[in-house]
């Protein structure tokens, strides 16, 4: 089995763990992470509303991945500044950091 890099291996574990739930065998991968699926549900309708009025529209996947449009919203999200009502689990936004590092896949 291929080791997985340094800061992964919780994270893989969490997948991996949940993996069941979706209905797809892990097989001791870590999934790779996408807009579509892993980014765009951890916005909730008031989240997108709220953003577009700022230029940010986080429903869209040409302009969340684009990596300095993902950034600004990485460190919105990471100070706790968004969403406006509660900030973030660390879990939820290290998730975000990660698909961001993975290359903002759509």
């Amino acid at each position: 089995m291929a080791t997985r890099p340094a800061g992964l291996e919780g994270l893989c574990k969490h997948w991996d763990s949940q993996a069941h739930k979706i209905g797809e065998s892990s097989k001791g991968g870590c999934m790779a992470l996408s807009f579509a699926a892993d980014i765009r549900p951890l916005f909730r309708e008031e989240d997108v509303e709220c953003m577009q009025g700022m230029g940010m529209d986080l429903s869209d996947p040409a302009w969340m991945c684009v990596p300095a449009n993902a950034q600004v919203v990485y460190e919105r999200v990471a100070d706790g500044s968004m969403p406006p009502d509660e900030a973030w689990p660390a879990e939820r936004v290290a998730l975000f950091k990660e698909w961001m590092e993975a290359g903002c896949s759509a």
